[in-house]
């Protein structure tokens, strides 16, 4: 197995800190939990805020990377079933780094101090518009859009983490769950 940077042990630390904490967790928590010294902490960070923006925007570009893909001439639904399908599953593979996501999005603290991340709206807000553009979805603003898909996945993740086979109950029930999304947002 290979040896963690230390950098990727922040990393694991602080979602983990994080989830359980909230973000009201002090870098003093963060570097006993690594196992660290301070400089070292500030060595790769200014302050505690930019750990846990930059820990966001890891998570959401990785997310992009592993779930989704290029348009292969299947239908907007077809695409979208699959995208959102292994984004669905990726947050039930990974549910320290779901809960941490959530806790990011919907944190008033971050809201306050941070705002919105834009770049990881960037992507998700072309493919939307693509779909728009194509008649494929409804033509609301895009970005409201994005935030219902980004909404939709999320409340998925967790119905399905209510269960205790979470897989399981995924691939029964998730044609059900997104069929129930896009009859809200589908143009047809």
């Amino acid at each position: 197995m290979p040896k963690l940077c230390t950098k990727d042990k922040i990393y694991k630390q602080a979602i983990r800190l994080f989830v359980k904490k909230g973000f009201s967790a002090s870098v003093n928590d963060l570097i006993a939990a690594v196992g660290i010294a301070k400089g070292t902490f500030y060595h790769y960070f200014k302050r505690k805020e930019d750990l846990i923006v930059e820990l966001y925007k890891t998570l959401m570009f990785e997310i992009e990377r592993e779930c989704v893909s290029e348009y292969d001439n299947e239908t907007a639904r077809e695409y979208s079933f699959m995208v959102f399908g292994e984004i669905v599953k990726w947050f039930i593979t990974h549910p320290d780094r779901f809960n941490y996501i959530v806790i990011f999005e919907t944190s008033p603290y971050i809201k306050k101090v941070v705002g919105r991340v834009d770049e990881t709206l960037q992507a998700p807000l072309q493919n939307t518009m693509k779909k728009v553009n194509m008649g494929m979805l409804k033509a609301y603003p895009p970005e409201m859009i994005t935030f219902f898909d980004f909404s939709f996945t999320r409340a998925a993740a967790n119905y399905f983490l209510s269960f205790s086979d979470p897989l399981k109950c995924f691939e029964q029930n998730f044609q059900l769950a997104f069929d129930l999304y896009w009859d809200g947002v589908s143009g047809n």
